[in-house]
C-alpha cells in the first residue's frame, strides 16, 4: 500500500506534508507544495486545504503563471483575521459615531441620557469618527482590491460580486469625503443623511457566505409574503369601504369615519392591534 500523501492530522493552515518517497521533496508548508510541488503533492495540497473550509479560486488553477500568482492568494488569506475584525469594526462604527440628526441638535447633548436613549453609549467626536472610519475604509480597499495580485482583470472582473463591492465603496468613499468636507470649518453647514451605515452592513453581508445565503433564502419567501401583504390590503380596503358606509349616517362615523381616507387610516390602526380608544371605543 502507498503512503498517503498528507500526514495523519493536516488541520491547520500550515499543516505539514509527509515524502511520498525518497525522491520527493519535502515541504513544510502547503502553498510551498501548490506552488513547487509534484502534481500529487499539489492535488494532496488542495484537498487539505478544502478540508479546512479554504480554496484557490477555480479559474487561477488553469494560469500559466500559477505558481507564482498562488503564492499572492496564501498571502491574502494569511490577514483573514484582519479582514474579518475590519468588517465588525465598521459595524460598531455605527454606534460609536454621532448621528448627523443629534450633532444638529443644539438643545440637548448626545450624552444626554434623559432625551437620548443611547445616550450614555461612549460617542466618538467627529475626528476620531473621520480617523476610525478612514482606517477602515483602507482596510476594506486593500481587502476589495489585492485579488486582482493573483485573479487578474479578466477573471476579477467576471465575478458579479465583486462589481457590487467596488460600486458599493466607490459611494462609501464620495460619502466620506462629503462628511469630511461637511465637518471641515470652511464648508457647506447642511448634511441630510449619510448613507454610509446601511452600506457597512452591506459589506459584512458580501463578505459571509451564510449571511448570503440566508438573503437568498429571504428573497425565495419574498413572493409569499408579498402575497400575504397583497390579500391584508385587499381586505384592509374592502373593509374600510364598508365601514365607511355603515357608519356615514351615524354619529360615530361623523366623528371618526369622516372621509374614507380617513376611515382607511383608522382601520388601519385597529388592525395592527394599535388598541387606539379614538377607533375601538366609538366605533363598537
Amino acid at each position: 500500500m502507498e503512503k498517503a500523501l498528507l500526514g495523519e492530522s493536516s488541520g491547520g493552515r500550515d499543516g505539514l506534508f509527509r515524502r511520498i518517497d525518497k525522491s520527493t521533496s519535502k515541504f513544510t508548508r502547503r502553498s510551498d507544495a501548490i506552488t513547487h510541488g509534484s502534481p500529487f503533492q499539489k492535488a494532496a495540497a488542495l484537498v487539505d486545504l478544502a478540508e479546512d473550509g479554504m480554496g484557490i479560486p477555480e479559474e487561477i488553477l488553469d494560469q500559466e503563471n500559477f505558481e507564482s500568482v498562488a503564492k499572492f492568494y496564501f498571502i491574502f488569506i494569511q490577514f483573514d483575521i484582519i479582514w474579518t475584525l475590519n468588517y465588525f469594526a465598521m459595524i460598531a462604527l455605527n454606534f460609536l459615531e454621532k448621528p448627523l440628526w443629534c450633532q444638529n441638535n443644539s438643545g440637548h447633548s448626545c450624552n444626554d441620557r434623559e432625551y437620548f436613549y443611547l445616550g450614555q453609549l461612549p460617542y466618538l467626536t467627529a475626528a476620531e469618527s473621520f480617523v476610525f472610519e478612514g482606517i477602515t475604509v483602507i482596510i476594506l480597499v486593500a481587502h476589495i482590491f489585492f485579488p486582482l495580485s493573483y485573479e487578474g482583470f479578466p477573471v476579477y472582473w467576471k465575478n458579479p460580486l465583486n462589481w457590487l463591492k467596488v460600486i458599493f465603496l466607490c459611494i462609501v468613499v464620495v460619502d466620506l469625503v462629503a462628511y469630511a468636507i461637511y465637518a471641515s470649518p470652511v464648508a457647506f453647514n447642511f448634511l441630510p443623511f449619510r448613507i454610509a451605515p446601511y452600506i457597512r452592513v452591506v459589506f459584512l453581508i458580501l463578505h459571509n457566505r451564510d449571511l448570503q445565503t440566508s438573503i437568498i433564502i429571504l428573497g425565495g419567501m419574498l413572493k409569499t409574503y408579498v402575497n400575504v401583504l397583497a390579500l391584508g390590503l385587499l381586505f384592509l380596503l374592502f373593509s374600510s369601504w364598508l365601514a365607511y358606509v355603515m357608519f356615514e349616517d351615524t354619529q360615530q362615523g361623523k366623528i371618526v369615519f369622516t372621509s374614507y381616507g380617513t376611515t382607511l387610516y383608522q382601520m388601519l390602526i385597529l388592525f395592527t392591534t394599535s388598541n387606539n380608544p379614538d377607533v375601538w371605543i366609538p366605533a363598537y
